[in-house]
């Protein structure tokens, strides 16, 4: 759905931007820390339980504290929502939830609309049948007649 949908969807969409851009900030600033290399799997951010997560070796796990919220096949990587980004994490699900509150509620809006005219529609997609049929029938005698002639 658009943004310009409604107001208050803008508005939400355009604060879980900047929260999602905050996380990513905090979390790119302990990737580039100097011990990094040595206590992550990999530099990378990723998604485990829609949170923000780092992949942290497993002999380091109490290290950036946090929710731990997935692990590697082998256990030696552990998915580590470090606990610096755990209240932006909370307020980005937030603003999620808010999100798809008003885009059901959009939703419902438009649908309660079109209900005054389901008489209409529904006559309107009987005619766009019949003429559907009718196309279908000319175009299945014009093959005919192009089979007859060869």
């Amino acid at each position: 759905m658009l943004d310009t949908a409604s107001e208050t969807l803008r508005s939400v969409r355009q604060t879980l931007a900047r929260t999602e851009g905050r996380v990513r900030e905090k979390l790119e600033s302990l990737l580039r820390d100097r011990n990094a290399a040595t206590m992550l799997s990999d530099a990378i951010i990723t998604i485990r339980n829609d949170r923000y997560v780092i992949p942290v070796k497993q002999e380091y796990r109490s290290h950036y504290g946090g929710v731990i919220h997935d692990q590697s096949a082998s256990g030696q990587t552990l998915f580590v929502e470090p606990q610096s980004v755990v209240d932006l994490n909370n307020e980005r699900r937030a603003l999620q939830a808010k999100e798809n509150q008003e885009i059901e509620r959009i939703l419902a809006e438009m649908s309660a609309k079109l209900a005054e005219f389901i008489q209409e529609i529904h006559h309107n997609t009987y005619i766009l049948g019949r003429f559907d049929f009718i196309w279908l029938k000319r175009d299945l005698g014009s093959h005919k007649k192009r089979l007859r002639r060869t």
